[in-house]
């Protein structure tokens, strides 16, 4: 009978540290003043499973997150998959809003399986950036529609790049009036931050390609070098990105 309970609390501490990634974690934002977003948000927690950092503040106006990894596994699911961060304003429903970035061609995904050179030093990984940067879904109460990240006019501000030392950093800008919420009334804001993993399941596929399916070809020295042994069937679970918050908007002093 003990031997009986000592494993399911063996099971029980399994089965907990299992869910850990996905507990909803309280998150403080910090207030967008007098500082450039781009400049000066730091991530200041991390997700100990992805090992993605991430950092929010926000203003009257947007809110403002920063994620950063060094972490190969967790570079290649970003790269090949894209980021799903999703927002659930206090008092709608949950997940009404998301962003889908970067978006992900199906063609270039199967290809991205393949490659392994070198990263970060790679011409490849610059061509990849640059179309990464180009568009992104964004889902609303319409539902899912193409996002221009290139027109100087676009509310939504989406930016993926890589360092010499190999650390990945996504930037996004969200205005509060896209999601329906007045800042200086809303004290709390969902945030769910996921690798997608089917980017094109709804039906939505790019309509800027990376060229790694067939386009541009990347081969022979110009690939993009994700480097981290392969994607077999269990690859990558062990750094899946699941980031569940409930956001304290800041207030102005």
């Amino acid at each position: 009978m003990k031997n009986l309970r000592n494993s399911w609390n063996l099971l029980l501490l399994i089965t907990l540290a299992g869910c850990s990634s996905s507990k909803t974690m309280t998150y403080e934002s910090k207030w967008n003043a007098p500082f450039s977003y781009v400049d000066e948000v730091k991530p200041d927690q991390q997700d100990q499973k992805s090992r993605l950092k991430y950092g929010i503040i926000n203003d009257d106006q947007y809110v403002y997150l920063t994620l950063k990894t060094k972490d190969p596994s967790t570079i290649q699911n970003i790269l090949a998959s894209g980021l799903k961060i999703s927002f659930s304003p206090q008092g709608q429903k949950k997940d009404a809003y998301s962003l889908l970035f970067p978006v992900v061609m199906k063609e270039d995904r199967k290809a991205l399986k393949r490659i392994d050179t070198d990263l970060p030093n790679s011409l490849g990984l610059d061509l990849l950036m640059d179309s990464y940067n180009k568009e992104a879904v964004w889902k609303d109460r319409q539902g899912q529609h193409f996002i221009n990240l290139v027109a100087p006019d676009g509310s939504i501000k989406s930016h993926i790049s890589m360092d010499r030392n190999g650390e990945l950093t996504e930037q996004i800008a969200i205005p509060f009036s896209l999601m329906g919420v007045n800042a200086k009334e809303t004290e709390m804001l969902g945030v769910n931050i996921k690798v997608d993993g089917q980017s094109s399941q709804s039906g939505f596929s790019p309509r800027i390609g990376i060229g790694l399916g067939g386009g541009i070809g990347m081969g022979g020295g110009m690939g993009v070098g994700l480097g981290t042994g392969g994607y077999g069937r269990n690859s990558g679970n062990d750094r899946n990105v699941d980031i569940r918050l409930e956001v304290q908007l800041a207030r102005a002093n």
